[in-house]
Order: C-alpha cells, then structure tokens, then sequence
C-alpha cells in the first residue's frame, strides 16, 4: 500500500509522507537515539493517550533527551492531525530523536529534536469469542538491560519476531536465564493457579500500557495478581497464557514450540472482557 499522500506531523507541520525530509544525520539513523510510542486508535479516538504520552517522556528522560513540547501541547497535536486525517481505526506512531548532528558519539551540544507522529490504519479487533490464538517460539533473551525504555532500537526483537514467523509461530518469546521476560513486541501473562502472574517491569520487561490496563481490571474483578520472575516450565505448564499489546489487545497462546499449552481461556476471556469495555467507556 502507498502511503505517500498519507499526512505526517514532522516538527510542527502537517505535510504529506511524501514531502517529510529528515537528514541522513539523524541520530536516529545512526545511533537508534531515540524513543516511540504506539497508541490504538478506535473510531478515531486514541486509547490510553494520556499514558502512552507519560511513557514517551520517561523514556526520553531516561536516554537525557527532554521532549521539545510540553505533553499537553502534543496531545493537542496529535488530536489535530487525527481530525485533519478524518482517522478511524488504526494507531498513531510517534518517535522521538535528538536530531541531526555531525556524527559522533557525543551528545551535539546544540539539541535539534526530531519529532514525529503519523497514523496507519488497522483492521477492526475481533470480539472476545473470536480472537485468534497465537504460537510462540522461543529466543534466548541477549538483549540489553534497559528493556523498559521504549527504545528505537529493536533489532533484537525485529530479528526474534522474523525467526519466529519463519518457523510458522506468531511470536517470539524472551527466555532470560530460564525465566520468562515478555514477547519481541508483547507482554505475557500466565494464569497459574487462578493466579494472574506475569514478570515485574524491569531490565528485560517494558512497562506496556495495555498491561498496566489488564492489572487493574484484575484487581477490579478480584482476580488475585503475582508480578514475578515466572521459570520456563511453569509458564509452559500454567492453566492460560496470553500475550498483550497495543495493538493485538489480548490473544491468548495455544502453542509454544509447537507444543499445545494452555488448558482454558476463562481469566483470559473475563479480562479481556473488562478491557472491551474500558475501550467503549473511553470513545463514547
């Protein structure tokens, strides 16, 4: 699909895809010095924005990049462009870079931000009853220890998610020394014994928005909450399984490594549920 006459926020300015330049010394290009977002539009409307702003400015504070705009100013502008692009289902991209600069390790002394956001359309969700199971194939989890910045650099993931989908799964799963971190572009839950339990944010875990969502409809609905390293076999032996993301909301696993796992679905399905309609609330 061409996306040239698509619309951009790049800087300020509203422009087609096609007439966005960024420099070739972007530390962006060449250094992955940056941070992103994803937020879920639906019916035009974003989802969680507030916190998916909240993560974009820890995560630049935590690479000593400062946002160029007050968050409040590109909340505005962010709902600027998803009028201006009469947006329906689909998500807003936002990155954030420390600009152009002669190439060199060091911070430039002089801060020229790269910032954008545009927005691509998705496929309405299927409801509860209908979501697709998913496969899972594990990889050795050798990225670095700051996982819980939402880092630009994702060629860990990238190759992780390819491998996965070359050997017919759907994701990778991070194993970490035996335990179980999170998916090349997902958060994962396991149900052992009635227990929602899933790994602490952390090094190897990222502080997903939709995750931080389903822990409070659990507590909400009296669903007892573990956040825990989880060993490997407990994960593969755990009575649900599932993984979260912007975008995929809840999907639970019915295979990892091509070996059935997963006996029921029902905390999968009672949280997915309460999400539903936390995501009706917001966009009425």
């Amino acid at each position: 699909m061409n996306h040239d006459d698509d619309l951009i926020w790049l800087n300020g300015e509203i422009v087609p895809m096609s007439q966005a330049a960024i420099s070739p010394e972007d530390r962006g290009f060449q250094f992955a010095d940056g941070v992103y977002e994803v937020i879920r539009l639906y019916a035009g409307r974003p989802f969680t924005l507030d916190q998916h702003l909240a993560r974009l400015e820890r995560s630049a504070a935590e690479i000593k990049l400062a946002l160029p705009i007050p968050t409040a100013k590109l909340k505005a502008e962010m709902l600027r462009l998803v009028a201006q692009a009469a947006a329906g289902e689909g998500m807003i991209y936002a990155q954030l870079t420390r600009g152009h600069a002669p190439r060199n390790h060091l911070f430039p002394e002089e801060q020229r931000h790269t910032l954008l956001f545009y927005i691509r359309p998705l496929d309405p969700l299927p409801g509860v009853d209908q979501t697709p199971h998913v496969k899972l194939l594990t990889a050795t989890d050798d990225r670095w220890q700051r996982c819980f910045i939402k880092s630009i650099a994702l060629l860990p993931n990238v190759l992780a998610k390819n491998t996965a989908v070359a050997a017919g799964a759907d994701e990778a799963v991070f194993v970490d020394h035996g335990h179980v971190t999170e998916c090349s572009a997902s958060n994962v839950f396991a149900v052992i014994n009635g227990i929602l339990t899933t790994c602490p944010v952390g090094p190897k875990v990222l502080p997903g928005i939709t995750r931080a969502v389903l822990l409070e409809c659990a507590k909400e609905l009296n669903i007892p909450v573990a956040e825990r390293p989880i060993p490997e076999n407990e994960a593969r032996a755990a009575d649900e399984l599932f993984i979260t993301s912007t975008t995929r909301e809840i999907s639970p696993v019915s295979h990892w490594d091509d070996k059935p796992v997963g006996r029921t679905t029902t905390i999968t399905k009672r949280l997915h549920h309460a999400l539903k309609q936390r995501v009706a609330a917001a966009i009425r």
